[in-house]
């Protein structure tokens, strides 16, 4: 994630070190070019920068657990001064206890004191800074991947939420067609039963599965036009096609059959010959091609817009890719067709 990217490791720290160790010897020799004796100088900056190194350790101590707001200004710019205070202090009577001997470069120590001590908390200062921003930065990334996760588990209600609604409005149609054979044709009723246990069942299998392959589905399909041949006989000749290239290619479960079910119901409607639908599976390039092409009688009186189930599917596949071109309808010469397309340089680990 982000957060794990900026957030500070070893390697950074050596690299500061590093920076902080090339500072002490840029000061060093600076330090020597105004006095004689550049151990003196090392001695004094190198253990300024000790204590300034455990200065950055309690800052970021500090400011791991709190972080002050827009309004605290005065508060966040106190924790720098202080750290400042007491490094210059301590460093100063350690020097002085050190080097007690040595009044020439005690004396020019003295002189500038005061600049040192202003160097000393603008680099406390700057740290405090760089951990003020790295906190305000890893809180909005938190906030933001807290907001990432909330919309996926949005959107996976909602998925799940519409497969759901799908599945019993097939169940019930097949309650009733069964309900209707069962004084009639009782054989036929129990068949039909057969098949949709069967039917059940596979579905069941597969709910832990986010995508399923073309063959998977094409199986799945097929059970389910066996219960529907049971209801319309031989009016009812479904043909699948498919590409040899296409069987190994996924798509999401539970996503084509209620187009079919939409066919087989506005193909027969009105009709009283047989009906031939047609499911065909293709791929090109990165996406699978699927349509369902089936008859309609435009003066059958059949409702005019989309039904539940193109609703759902639409709706489910903006949730998955966020695009709305992936579902299209045409109505031609009394032939009605739907075409799907699925991409496949997806990550099928999203969402169901």
């Amino acid at each position: 994630m982000i957060s794990a990217t900026l957030k500070f490791n070893k390697a950074n720290w050596l690299k500061a070190i590093l920076i902080t160790l090339a500072w002490v010897m840029g000061v060093a020799y600076l330090v020597h070019t105004f006095e004689p004796g550049l151990g003196m100088a090392a001695l004094d900056v190198g253990f300024h920068t000790f204590l300034l190194i455990l200065g950055y350790f309690f800052l970021e101590n500090i400011f791991r657990y709190y972080t002050p707001q827009d309004r605290q200004f005065l508060i966040f710019l106190s924790f720098p001064l202080v750290v400042s205070v007491i490094i210059f202090y301590v460093g100063k009577y350690s020097i002085e206890l050190v080097l007690i001997h040595q009044q020439s470069y005690l004396d020019f120590v003295k002189e500038i004191q005061i600049v040192k001590l202003f160097v000393i908390f603008l680099m406390v200062l700057g740290y405090a800074l760089l951990l003020l921003f790295h906190s305000r930065l890893e809180t909005q990334i938190k906030m933001l991947e807290r907001a990432e996760q909330i919309d996926k588990l949005v959107k996976e209600a909602e998925l799940y939420q519409l497969r759901q609604q799908l599945q019993p409005h097939f169940l019930f149609n097949s309650l009733n067609s069964i309900s209707s054979l069962v004084k009639r044709k009782p054989d036929e009723a129990r068949e039909m039963v057969l098949q949709l246990s069967e039917f059940l069942r596979k579905t069941i299998r597969k709910e832990n599965q986010k995508w399923i392959s073309v063959i998977e589905e094409i199986e799945y399909l097929q059970l389910f036009v066996g219960i529907e041949k049971v209801r319309f006989g031989h009016r009812l000749e479904v043909d699948f096609q498919f590409d040899e290239n296409c069987k190994s290619l996924l798509l999401p479960q539970l996503l084509v059959q209620p187009l079919l079910e939409n066919a087989v119901k506005h193909g027969l409607y009105g009709v009283l010959g047989a009906v031939l639908i047609k499911v065909s599976f293709e791929c090109h390039e990165e996406y699978l091609f699927i349509k369902i092409t089936n008859p309609f009688d435009p003066s059958a009186g059949q409702a005019s817009g989309e039904s539940f189930g193109q609703q759902a599917i639409r709706r489910r596949l903006f949730l998955l890719f966020g695009r709305n071109d992936l579902f299209q309808t045409q109505n031609h010469a009394e032939v009605f067709k739907v075409e799907l397309k699925i991409p496949q340089n997806y990550d099928q680990n999203n969402y169901h």
